[in-house]
């Protein structure tokens, strides 16, 4: 389902109930907040009108890869990247973790109870490598999630109705998934440039990693055929902007430490 897009002090803000509703972690894709691409520290000032108060922000040098990089204290330097990596995770409350987008996939994960969060880039070739799936066997094995209680849910990406890739690409995905062929790689018409279903690659493998599929939402948008409230490298080329997903743990969750 599409949610409301919301507009504060110029900063469109993409929300989902799942996220919302999730104790002890808050979130947001942030849409058309700059016209151009943005460095980490634009962000520092919309940090500063966090609910809770500016919490520290950790961001990384995105690579289109499997890798992530768990931060376990606030970092040194503000808006600072901190490894070449797509995935970044922690258990420590009070920190915003950040990744941008511009048709890929951006994609929050929690575990409340451990706590345990990641953010996750994921642009075809990150989805390729396997880095949702990486990622939450991290949160698993490095954070102590519990795969059953992990609430998986992804922000505006470019959809299968508009993502046409070559047949090259398409064949590697449909070789990555050969019994959901056909839900990744769509085709409405024989002789048709193949349409990429990036959600439905990284739906997959969450449930590969072991998140229930009632777990997984995305707020079904795409960043092609929306152009309000999105940015999209495949619709404006170099001009286009970046949006960003920020999500913290928040709070304490009852009986949960903080690692």
């Amino acid at each position: 389902m599409t949610q409301p897009v919301s507009n504060v002090k110029g900063v469109s803000v993409f929300r989902h109930p799942a996220v919302d509703s999730a104790r002890g972690v808050a979130g947001a894709w942030i849409g058309r907040a700059w016209r151009s691409r943005p460095a980490p520290a634009d962000l520092l000032p919309l940090v500063a009108r966090w609910p809770q108060g500016p919490p520290p922000l950790a961001v990384v040098r995105q690579v289109h890869s499997s890798r992530w990089v768990i931060v376990r204290e606030a970092p040194a330097a503000p808006a600072a990247p901190l490894a070449d990596a797509d995935a970044i995770l922690t258990a420590r409350r009070g920190i915003a973790l950040g990744v941008a987008t511009a048709d890929c996939l951006p994609i929050v994960a929690v575990d409340p109870e451990a706590p345990a969060l990641a953010v996750v880039h994921a642009g075809w070739r990150g989805t390729l490598a396997g880095v949702l799936r990486a990622s939450l066997e991290a949160m698993a094995a490095e954070l102590g999630a519990n795969p059953a209680r992990i609430l998986v849910a992804a922000g505006p990406a470019a959809g299968a109705c508009c993502y046409q890739v070559g047949e090259d690409l398409a064949t590697r995905f449909a070789a990555a998934w050969p019994d959901a062929a056909s839900r990744i790689v769509r085709r409405d018409r024989p002789g048709e440039r193949p349409r990429l279903d990036l959600m439905e690659a990284n739906r997959l493998q969450a449930l590969e990693a072991g998140v229930p599929e009632h777990s997984v939402h995305s707020v079904d948008l795409c960043t092609i055929c929306r152009p309000e409230g999105t940015h999209s490298y495949r619709r404006d080329g170099a001009e286009a902007g970046r949006m960003w997903l920020l999500a913290a743990l928040t709070g304490r969750a009852g009986g949960a430490r903080d690692r």
